[in-house]
């Protein structure tokens, strides 16, 4: 098994929804949606660690300067529910 660097999510090479290669090692991806965001910038995946699905959570700025976050509810672009286990971004 691999694991997702984008949202943890444990992903088994040969039935990856994606794979990506970054500086000679192959990526192995949940969904097409964390393929996109690490490769925007998969320095900052390698660095920082999995930080989630990407889109389920987005940060605004407030007047007053403090970030409000808001999670977003019901189905993942991968098709399961918000709170399922056995994916990284659920967890």
């Amino acid at each position: 098994m691999a694991k997702d660097p984008v949202c943890g999510m444990e992903v088994n090479p040969s039935e990856a929804a994606a794979k990506t290669v970054y500086k000679g090692t192959i990526y192995y991806f949940c969904s097409p949606q964390c393929k996109t965001a690490f490769e925007k910038d998969p320095d900052h995946f390698l660095e920082h660690g999995p930080e989630g699905m990407p889109g389920m959570e987005h940060h605004h700025e407030h007047e007053h300067g403090h970030e409000h976050h808001h999670e977003h509810h019901g189905h993942h672009e991968h098709g399961h529910k918000h709170g399922d286990k056995g994916c990284g971004c659920c967890s």
